[in-house]
């Protein structure tokens, strides 16, 4: 004969133990959703409290840019420049008859996405997804433009010659030259667009804003030590104190 008493105990134990379960798979299941939380506040955080960054004696110096969509932010600078040879380095780039007014973006990125993305109208969820698991080689897009002087999505970068110098080894460092330290380019690109190699893998921890935050630093500019996002790259300067 069943025991009554034991019989209670025993649907007793079986609830307490279901509901230990379900609290468990609803903490796992919010865990992602607190990770993105922590992610967005770190994101915010680092941008309203940027490192500053050194007094800039730039009077004579060319003007920068640093241009920024809803995600993704390129460092552009004059296409000549007495510091470094762009034609030698990215010769697909900088054909002959490139009028010297011309100027340089460069941005880092996964090399696939910039590949298949060439307007974000063609971004495709697996590519993007396939890019922050870090599973492509990278790339430093160059692209050659106009000067960006009245685009309303850029800020002027006054950057002095030492400045300037750091930008352009930040830039060079990137790239993953062959065995004769030549840029290795890669296919794709419309028009005065081009791919190169290289270093380094795409990442939730490391995106393009956060290349373009440490082109920021080398150069000795205010930025975000942690930049996952285009605005992480643009708050630090604000447009009152990167002109």
């Amino acid at each position: 004969m069943l025991d009554p008493a034991g019989g209670f105990a025993a649907g007793t134990v079986a609830r307490t133990r279901l509901s230990h379960s379900l609290r468990l798979l609803f903490a796992l299941a919010a865990l992602p959703f607190l990770a993105v939380i922590v992610f967005m506040l770190a994101a915010i955080g680092f941008a309203l409290l940027p490192a500053t960054g050194r007094t800039q004696q730039a009077g004579g110096e060319p003007t920068l840019y640093l241009c920024a969509s809803l995600a993704h932010t390129d460092i552009v600078m004059p296409s000549r420049d007495a510091l470094v040879d762009w034609a030698g380095l990215f010769p697909a780039v900088m054909p002959p008859n490139l009028p010297s007014e011309a100027y340089l973006a460069f941005g880092w990125g996964d090399l696939v996405f910039f590949q298949e993305t060439p307007t974000w109208a063609d971004t495709r969820m697996s590519t993007a997804l396939a890019a922050l698991a870090g599973r492509h080689d990278t790339a430093l897009r160059v692209v050659a433009v106009n000067p960006p002087v009245a685009n309303p999505d850029c800020l002027t970068l006054a950057v002095d010659r030492q400045g300037r110098q750091a930008l352009i080894a930040h830039i060079r460092a990137s790239l993953q030259p062959d065995s004769a330290g030549r840029a290795q380019q890669r296919p794709g690109g419309m028009g005065l667009e081009a791919f190169y190699l290289a270093r380094g893998r795409y990442g939730p921890l490391n995106t393009c804003n956060q290349w373009a935050a440490e082109a920021l630093a080398a150069a000795g500019l205010p930025h975000a030590r942690f930049a996952p996002f285009s605005f992480s790259v643009t708050w630090p300067l604000g447009k009152g104190r990167a002109g």
